[in-house]
Order: structure tokens, then sequence, then C-alpha cells
């Protein structure tokens, strides 16, 4: 019996330092970077949104699975991006994509991307690499 106490406390203390965090795997990491083709600086007040949204319904307005804001603080393209997205999240939605946009300081679009950028998680894998998106310039 004096035996097993220390043998079951160490097996619990081991199985304890191979767990995960919960957080850490439920998370799923979508990075890449933003860009556009035009020879035009940004101004360093505008704010960069990366937006991964469930597009699965057509005509309805795509729900919002997680978002990230990057002021530009005199930066230019291509900007990096990281969003921690809900692992559940994208697998409860049929169809997901990226969306980036760049604000003026008034709010103002700027650019957009403008096609579809799936994200799909791979099972095991904790994160995304969507390279580069190429946005395009809004009128206005």
């Amino acid at each position: 019996m004096k035996l097993i106490a220390p043998l079951a406390a160490t097996l619990a203390f081991a199985l304890t330092a191979c767990a995960t965090t919960p957080a850490a795997q439920d998370m799923v990491t979508v990075t890449g970077e933003a860009t556009y083709r035009e020879r035009i600086a940004l101004p360093p007040e505008a704010v960069m949104t990366v937006r991964i949204e469930d597009v699965s319904r057509a005509g309805a307005p795509a729900p919002v699975l997680a978002e990230e804001s990057y002021p530009a603080e005199g930066s230019q393209v291509p900007l990096p991006f990281a969003v921690e997205v809900p692992r559940a999240a994208l697998k409860g939605a049929v169809s997901t994509s990226a969306r980036v946009r760049i604000e003026d300081a008034d709010g103002r679009l700027m650019w957009i991307t403008d096609t579809h950028t799936p994200v799909t998680p791979v099972a095991g894998e904790a994160g995304i690499d969507l390279g580069t998106l190429v946005m395009v310039l809004t009128p206005g």
C-alpha cells in the first residue's frame, strides 16, 4: 500500500504535465498579411480590421466569428495579422471566410478584400496561414 500512493501521485503529475490548456486547445490562430497593388501610401491613422465570418447562408448577413483591428501607425502594406477564432465556431459553420478592410481616421472605407478566402481548420493544427490577401481600392 505504501508503494501505490507515490506511484499514483507520480502518474497524476505526469498526466497533468502532458495535458494542454483547454483555452489553447479550443482556439485556432488565423494568420496572414494584407496588401494592395497600387502605390498609394496609407495615412498614419488608418485602421485595418480582419474579420472571420460565417458565410454559409447566401443573401444573409454574415455573422462575425472573430475580429481584430490594427492601427497602421505609419506602417505600410503588407500588413500582418493574427486572429484567434474559437475552434467550435469554425466547425459549426458550413463555410467561413476572412475579410480585411482598411478605413481612414473618419471611418471611411479605403480598401477591402473582394474575394472569398476560406478559413478551414485542420484537425490537430493550432493555426491556419492564409498567406497574402489582396485588397481593392473602394470608390470614394
